[in-house]
This record gives structure tokens, sequence and C-alpha cells, in this order.
């Protein structure tokens, strides 16, 4: 600065008109670049576009083929929403069943909508689901082995689960006659560190060897239960992957001595909530047993309401349970049931998730079977879902259990191709619950199903039951109808010179 700028600055005044000046000249560039308020701000206001998700993937755990054991594995699709954009750049529009791995061919190939069946080979290993395209929203697999081998009697079905980080389990056991086991596969293309996280009855148990649990690219870790925590009587599992993503199960068998009680999979819980809902109790004699985790520091007080075909009541002497900090509460449902089924409802103070065992008997001298039920997510309008698999006979059933928690629901039950009958609506009054025999859908043996809540209608709760007259007793299996995944969001591009990009010509 000059002699003479300097003495003009040195004046009374001069410093306050400078600065008046500069906040001028600051807030006249600031007013030149403010979006201008007579421009509507579409950018911000306008909703994320959703797009029919172009890849999906499930891993098929364990189908198991030996002598006197047979599992079916399933895959069904039925392609995107009405209202979503069609996936871009996404390859083939093909759903495959394939072998883990990616070694050998698939063993099933459809297109959406569609739906297939296969019987699993013996040694075939874990089953891979995969869909691409307009096969991919919707894409969901499922498995169902029966077994009249001694130690695994029974039916045991599950549905095939997608790669995510978190996992919950609320059920089976590791005392003498009980043998769980937690499946851990990866169907992703970079390899995944998973910890097992155990609950017991007394609260979090010490498992060093369910920690760092790692999982090679296209590979499956098996964990025993009773290898990790012998002795616990009840069980809720978390399974997080610290790196990756993996798909997880966990598998329950029971005997007595030489006598077989039952074995099926623990269908994978909600994560924790204050709200948790548990469709799918199976009707009928024997034990109900509702088993709430409370994973969190507090003691959580949960609220019980059962929801059945007559309506939702709280069962008097069982209204309130308590759950201690990182523990597995255990009560007994069946004597407020009625031998009906239903669906539990619980409402806590702090988070939980929950299951349900349910000892199924038979007329007197008859071996008995175990099913379980988990907390589930509600189908909507914009996630419905799909049973890949319904099997019906002689001696055999699949009934659809629907339960309408809040608002009334209608939904719209359609057999997949090659089936080629009409869809059936059906209606839920509010707080009920309907069970659908599903040979009043279609006629065919074998099946796959979607279950489409109509427009308007509120969330729905579903749940596939198997059941089989066999020689020895019954058999039963069920399976919750978990929300498909049909589209992901997507942000609007829209051109912006202040980046200094532009659109591609």
């Amino acid at each position: 600065m000059s002699p003479r700028g300097a003495r003009l600055l040195r004046r009374p005044g001069a410093q306050l008109l400078l600065v008046l000046l500069l906040l001028g000249t600051g807030t006249a560039a600031a007013l030149a670049t403010a979006p201008d308020p007579t421009v509507p701000a579409t950018r911000a206001t306008q909703p994320l576009r959703q797009v029919a998700v172009a890849r999906a993937g499930a891993a098929c755990p364990d189908p198991v083929v030996q002598e006197n054991t047979a599992t079916r594995v399933a895959l069904a699709g039925t392609g995107p929403l009405d209202d979503a954009d069609e996936p871009s750049g996404s390859g083939a529009d093909r759903a495959t069943l394939a072998p883990l791995g990616g070694d050998e061919p698939a063993v099933l190939d459809l297109s959406a909508p569609g739906s297939g069946t296969v019987a699993a080979a013996a040694d075939v290993g874990p089953l891979v689901a995969r869909g691409s395209g307009t096969a991919a929203p919707g894409l969901a697999a499922s498995q169902l082995t029966r077994s009249t081998e001694a130690t695994m009697r029974g039916l045991a079905g599950t549905i095939c689960a997608p790669s995510a980080t978190d996992f919950w389990f609320v059920g089976s056991g590791a005392v003498v006659g009980q043998r769980g086991r937690v499946y851990l596969t990866n169907i992703e293309p970079a390899p995944a560190v998973v910890d097992v996280t155990l609950y017991g009855p007394d609260g979090p148990v010490d498992a060093p060897d369910g920690r760092g649990v790692a999982i090679a690219a296209g590979g499956q870790e098996v964990r025993l239960l009773d290898a990790l925590a012998p002795g616990t009587t009840r069980f809720a599992v978390h399974v997080h992957a610290r790196q990756g993503r993996v798909s997880a199960a966990v598998r329950d068998l029971q005997v007595d001595g030489l006598t077989p009680l039952g074995a099926d999979w623990v269908p994978p819980a909600t994560s924790p909530a204050r709200r948790v809902l548990v469709p799918g109790v199976p009707g009928g004699t024997g034990e109900r047993r509702l088993q709430v985790l409370a994973p969190g520091d507090s003691d959580a007080i949960v609220r019980v309401r059962l929801i059945s075909e007559s309506g939702a009541f709280a069962p008097a002497g069982l209204d309130v349970i308590e759950a201690r900090a990182g523990s597995v509460a255990d009560v007994d449902l069946a004597p407020f049931t009625s031998g009906e089924p239903v669906t539990v409802e619980l409402e806590s103070d702090a988070p939980v998730t929950a299951g349900v065992l349910a000892r199924v008997t038979g007329a007197a001298g008859q071996l008995g079977e175990l099913a379980y039920a988990a907390a589930a997510a509600p189908l909507t309008p914009a996630t419905p879902g799909v049973v890949p698999e319904v099997r019906q006979g002689t001696n055999l059933r699949s009934t659809l259990l629907l339960t309408a928690p809040e608002g009334p629901a209608t939904v719209e039950l359609t057999p997949l191709p090659p089936a080629t009958e009409a869809g059936t609506e059906v209606r839920v009054s509010a707080g009920s619950q309907v069970s659908v025999d599903l040979s009043t859908v279609s006629t065919a043996e074998v099946l796959a199903l979607a279950v489409v809540p109509k427009a308007g209608s509120g969330p729905i709760l579903a749940v596939r039951q198997v059941d089989e007259t066999e020689a020895r007793g019954p058999f039963v299996t069920s399976s919750p109808v978990p929300p498909g995944r049909y589209t992901v969001p997507v942000p609007r591009v829209v051109a912006d010179l202040s980046t200094g990009l532009r659109t591609g010509r």
C-alpha cells in the first residue's frame, strides 16, 4: 500500500467505510450466486426414482440327501413391479440355481414370472439362487427336507437367505439330545469375517470360537452350538459380519435317547425392536414355548397379545413377562391358545426379538415333531412376497396363515407359471388372522405362489405351513414369507455447471 493510502486509512471513519464496502461486495456476490427464489427447487423436492433391482442372490444352506432323507429346492420370481423402472445394463433375464462355487452347471434355469423345483443330488452341498435383469426382482428360493431317518425324522423347511450383515435367531440349544448348527455361507466374490454371539437363559454366553470366523468367497463354515457353548438349554444367536456379507441359517435337531423328537430350521427373526410380531405359531396339542431375547443392557417388560381367527386378546395370566438384560426368557403359550394357530404380538419398554418352539404331538403312542416361528416383517403393496414351493396331495397339506396386525388387509394369491389358475383374493379383518387351505387356490401338487397385498391394504404377515400325516406321527414345518426385494432408490441426476462437469453427449 502507498504512503498516501496508509494516511487515508488512519483518518477517522475511513476504516469503518472500508468494512462497509467489503460487506456490501460480499453480499452482492452471495446474491449473485444464490438460487433464484422464483425458480422451483425441484432438485430438493423430487422423490428418489425407484428402479427394479438388477441382481439378486440367496443361499440354500444344506440340502441333505441320504438314505431315507430327501430334499427339494424351489426357485421362483415374479419379475418387476408395474410401477418400477426397468433395470439398466443388468445382463441376462434369467434365474438360476447352482452349487456354491460356480464350477458346476445350474440345476435349474428359468425366466420370470416363473417357478421350478428340483430334487437335490447327494453331496451337492449348498446351492445358490441368482437372478439377473427382470428375473431379479422378487426372487425367492426355499428348501424342504423330508426324513424318516431316526435322528432327523420330520419335515424341515427354510427360506434361502440373501446376503446381509446381521441375522438374529431365537431357538435351539446345546443339551444332551439336542444339536444345533449355525451355517455361514458366503455367496459373494469377497471374503467375509463373522462374529457369532450367543445369549442364553442366564445372559450372554462366552463363546470365543464364534468370534472372527473367516469365510472364503464362495465358501461355507459350520459351527456346532454344542461345541461353542455346551450345556445351554436355549439360545438366541446373533450373526454379525464385521467384513463382507454372508447368508446365515440355524438348524435344530432333537432326540430323547433313540426316540426322535423332530428337526427343523430356526427362521431368522427381525432385529430387536420395541414392537415385534411372531406369526405362524401352529395349532394343535403340545408345548408352544415363547422365547424372548432382550439383548441390551436393560431388563425388558414385555406386554403379550395373541391374534387368532376370532380376534386379538391379552392372555389372562400372561399379559406381561419380564426378560432380563442379555438373556432369553421362556414361557409356555399352549395353555392360552386353545389349540388354535396364533400370531404373538409383543410390546416392550426395551428392544426385544422373539421366536416360538412348537412341539407338535400326535395320537397316543405316536412320535412328535417340532417347528419354529420367528418375529417377522409384514408384506406391503410395495414389498409383496413369494412362496417358492407349495406341496400338497395325499396326506400332505399346505396352509397359508395370514395376519392383519393393524388395519384390514386384502391380498391376492396368484399361482406363478407354469401354473395357470387365476388369482384368489383373501380379506383379513384388522387384528385377526385367516388360515387359507392352498388346495382351494390351486389343484396342482407343486406350485409357487405370489402373495400380493392390494393397493390401500394394511400390512399383512404371511407364513406357509406344511403338514403331513405320517404313519408314526405328524410331520410339520413352517416358514415365514419375507417381504420381497423389488426396487432400489436411485437419485435423479441433473447437470450442475458449478461442479465443472457436463453431461455426456
